[in-house]
């Protein structure tokens, strides 16, 4: 072959042509050992071999590599056989016209099948780490055919929770809604058939497995169309929310009853009162609630001990319970308080002979240790509707009337009167939440959340409104709070208290940490009543401070008042980028099925279950239920209340990210705050 006529006929043909050339079988190794090569044009003769053997070692070493064959005159049947061997073209040494477009030919062939190549290789290797993936998922990944539903992909997921492999499903061996509980299948059935019009489906239903074990599945299914519109296919994730139920279950126990007497909690408490008064108005009928608070019981708690003291909850407790009707309740406050409802009364007089009977019920000795402890009640009563039309307003009055019973020698059953009621202290108090907002007496301090698994590095802020009266020193939020939210009070004083701490979280962020969050609790009040997502936008604004800096608390009780409400109001602050938490986890409706629907950042856990996990298995418990919730709804959990190293080992074990308690630091003044931060600890 003429190397000097093959050259110039490339450049003729506008090729920049980078070669080697070579003339025995090693040196052809060699060259293409050392590089990949573009196209290879060969003679048919050479001193050692022909171009047969060439073409062989080529393929052998680089297969896709382009091969022409140039030769001054070989038979048809040698031309026949390279071409069968795998040689692209061949090439008269005589006529060389045709040789640019061949090499033109053949690179861009060969840059097409090596781009398919890859391309296919790819797609190869997504599909293998695909099904890598989904035979690791714990959740089932399942696809079925449109219209006929037969099941076409299932991943090895469904064996660990149906109990059935996969491949049995797709043989058919066994059919799936066979294993659907007899009470679900109905609407599991309804569920499929609305899905395949609406487009996709949620829902939850249980199955049975061949042992015997219930399951509950959380299903979530898409329709998959073709290019023409058609449905072809019904592709879905089903999760095993097994063990979220029944952490739903304990919390929803520990949520409405009290641990130490199983009595209900102030919580349903309240609920039940709801009720009771929504009865009475429609009824026209009266009711009565008695507030009960232990004599002396702090000396038993002070002398014998606490677990004496609660025993001693415990007996009376029962004593209480069985001396009222099926339909009056007995509930624990706390501490040494309890309430009764006594619903449906025809006069207040009924009331009384009930008091009278529970005191009867307490006055004989509790046995001890050996110890024979007497322990009396005084008993307030107030009547709906002459006390009062509503929950905060009975509660109120009956604990009045019984501190009136306290100071009437113990022992005994006092009545709300109208002339007991200080009501010109609360109106004078009220004038005073007033002058205080005026003349800016309220002032922000700060609790610190720390990072418990990185050092307890500070990453944000709870701020916390006080009111420094000018002749009280600091008021309680629980003396001011609650009458602001009656009066509506509360609307201002919350936007005082955004705006304050937007414009403190904003100077934060810029000297310490960009990702410094303040957490700023919602009323209420300003959530139903008020346009709280321009008020949050409009302070924003104001501030500088960016949305993900700021973090919205709502009580769990504040979220059920309309839920399809809640979700729009919800969605709309999301939508201005800010965070939002459940503050009190655990002391409301704690329901996994609301909590899906609500696009919520974190639970708060609260800080009465974190108090007594070091010794109380039950709020232990809970704990441990509200964090594996939240660590299946892929959102953060916050401990209130930790004060104590063991609290924060437990918490750290359960996997809490975030904690918040006097071992970090009580609520102090953005001076202080300030302080904590330059530390970078707390």
């Amino acid at each position: 072959m003429d190397e000097v006529l093959v050259l110039a006929k490339l450049s003729a043909s506008g090729f920049a042509v980078e070669h080697r050339r070579v003339d025995s079988i090693p040196a052809l190794e060699s060259a293409l050992g050392e590089r990949h090569w573009d196209i290879v044009i060969s003679d048919y003769v050479l001193p050692d071999c022909d171009g047969l053997d060439v073409l062989s070692v080529v393929r052998r070493m680089q297969p896709d590599l382009p091969f022409i064959l140039v030769s001054g005159g070989i038979g048809e049947a040698v031309a026949v056989d390279a071409m069968r061997a795998g040689a692209q073209d061949y090439l008269l040494k005589q006529n060389l016209l045709r040789l640019g477009a061949v090499v033109e030919r053949e690179l861009t062939k060969s840059a097409t099948a090596r781009a398919l190549r890859a391309e296919r290789q790819k797609l190869r290797e997504s599909e293998l780490r695909l099904h890598s993936i989904l035979a690791t998922l714990e959740d089932i990944i399942w696809s079925i055919e449109l219209p006929s539903q037969r099941l076409v992909y299932l991943n090895p997921s469904a064996e660990s929770i149906y109990g059935v492999s996969a491949e049995a499903f797709l043989r058919g061996e066994v059919d799936w809604l066979e294993m659907v509980h007899p009470d679900d299948r109905e609407r599991m059935l309804r569920s499929l058939k609305e899905a395949t019009t609406s487009g996709s489906l949620t829902t939850e239903y249980r199955v049975v497995r061949p042992d015997g074990e219930v399951r509950w599945i959380l299903d979530r299914a898409r329709v998959v169309f073709n290019e023409h519109g058609a449905r072809i296919r019904l592709d879905g994730i089903a999760r095993d929310v097994t063990q979220q139920r029944s952490s739903e279950a304990k919390l929803r126990q520990a949520a409405h009853f009290d641990v130490l007497t199983g009595l209900p909690n102030r919580i349903l408490l309240n609920e039940r009162l709801q009720k009771a008064i929504d009865a009475a108005i429609d009824t026209d009928a009266m009711m009565a609630v008695v507030f009960i608070d232990l004599d002396r019981f702090k000396i038993v708690n002070d002398s014998m001990g606490h677990d004496a003291g609660d025993e001693l909850l415990r007996v009376l407790a029962r004593r209480l319970s069985q001396r009222v009707r099926a339909s009056d309740t007995v509930a624990r406050l706390g501490g040494d308080e309890f309430v009764v409802l006594l619903p449906e009364i025809r006069q207040p007089q009924d009331a009384q002979a009930v008091c009278e009977q529970m005191l009867a019920a307490m006055a004989p000795p509790v046995s001890i240790r050996n110890h024979d402890i007497h322990c009396t009640g005084s008993m307030g009563v107030a009547v709906f509707p002459r006390d009062g039309r509503d929950v905060a307003t009975l509660l109120r009055h009956a604990d009045a009337a019984m501190y009136r019973a306290k100071q009437a020698g113990r022992n005994t059953i006092c009545f709300h009167e109208p002339d007991q009621n200080p009501a010109s202290g609360v109106l004078r108090l009220e004038a005073e939440l007033h002058t205080a907002l005026a003349q800016q007496q309220f002032e922000l301090h700060f609790q610190p959340q720390v990072d418990l698994l990185n050092g307890r590095r500070i990453i944000g802020f709870e701020a916390l409104v006080r009111w420094r009266h000018p002749e009280r020193g600091l008021v309680s939020p629980l003396d001011f709070i609650p009458l602001a939210e009656e009066t509506g009070l509360i609307v201002p004083l919350g936007e005082w208290v955004l705006r304050q701490a937007c414009a403190q979280g904003r100077a934060w962020a810029e000297r310490f940490d960009p990702d410094l969050r303040i957490a700023v609790n919602v009323s209420a009040r300003q959530f139903v009543g008020s346009d709280v997502v321009r008020t949050v936008s409009r302070e924003l604004e104001r501030s500088g401070l960016s949305p993900r800096n700021l973090e919205l608390e709502l009580t769990e009780s504040m979220l059920m008042h309309n839920v399809a409400q809640t979700v729009k109001r919800l969605g709309d602050l999301k939508r201005l980028g800010v965070a939002l938490a459940i503050d009190d986890f655990g002391t409301g409706y704690s329901s996994l099925a609301y909590l899906r629907r609500f696009p919520i950042d974190l639970l708060k856990i609260d800080a009465s279950f974190v108090r007594d996990i070091g010794h109380d298995p039950d709020d232990a418990a809970i704990c441990a239920c509200i964090l594996a919730m939240a660590d299946a709804l892929r959102i953060d959990a916050v401990a209130e209340g930790i004060e104590t190293e063991d609290q924060l080992a437990f918490l750290r074990d359960q996997g809490c990210r975030i904690g918040q308690g006097y071992l970090f630091g009580r609520p102090v003044p953005a001076e202080q705050a300030t302080a904590l931060l330059a530390r970078g600890a707390a």
